[in-house]
């Protein structure tokens, strides 16, 4: 299971990765990197945010989180950073 939510997780971070060298504003929106398959939320975040925790973990909206397989390792305004487990 946890392979497979992390196979997800990259499919949305593939995306967002591409928003983000198409975006640069003060503000981003994002695809929660959530391991729903079927979520398609927006997810607004600053520029420098996503810079700094980008490689630290997997934005997700506030809920997203799957604690079966992940565990949030940071909490911002607007949404958690996961890490799988």
């Amino acid at each position: 299971m946890a392979a497979t939510a992390r196979a997800v997780q990259d499919v949305f971070r593939a995306a967002n990765e591409r928003l983000s060298e198409r975006t640069r504003r003060p503000r981003m929106v994002l695809i929660c990197e959530c391991n729903d398959r079927e979520c398609l939320a927006d997810l607004e975040l600053r520029a420098d945010e996503y810079e700094e925790l980008r490689d630290r973990g997997h934005f997700v909206l506030k809920g997203h989180a799957d604690p079966k397989v992940e565990r949030i390792v940071e909490r911002r305004e607007t949404f958690d950073l996961v890490r799988n487990t």
